[in-house]
């Protein structure tokens, strides 16, 4: 049993990534911004599993892959948000120090 618990988990993994994956082409991202939030639902999916299943140990597999789905969906969310926030941040510091070194002659 504990053999295909843990081809459960790498399945849940890959359904989390895919559902992220797909998020990002239904929304069409940049391909960077998909693979790093196929990477952190990958991460994500896996520790929220763990966390369900120490609480919920005899839930049914078809279940568990609908959370990982889900979650993979959700990660791509919270990666391109942050991915905006990011860049927002990024070009506020930018023109804060273009108008405080920039324009001196």
């Amino acid at each position: 049993m504990k053999g295909l618990e843990s081809w459960l988990d790498l399945l849940s993994m890959a359904v989390g990534m895919i559902g992220a994956m797909l998020k990002g082409f239904k929304r069409r991202l940049k391909a960077s911004t998909i693979f790093l939030s196929m990477v952190v639902a990958g991460i994500l999916t896996y520790s929220i599993l763990g966390a369900v299943t120490y609480f919920y140990a005899d839930l049914n597999q078809k279940v568990i892959v609908l959370i990982a789905f889900c979650t993979g969906w959700v990660a791509n969310e919270i990666t391109d948000k942050l991915d905006e926030f990011v860049g927002d941040i990024y070009d506020v510091f930018m023109n804060y120090l273009k108008s405080k070194y920039g324009n001196k002659k």
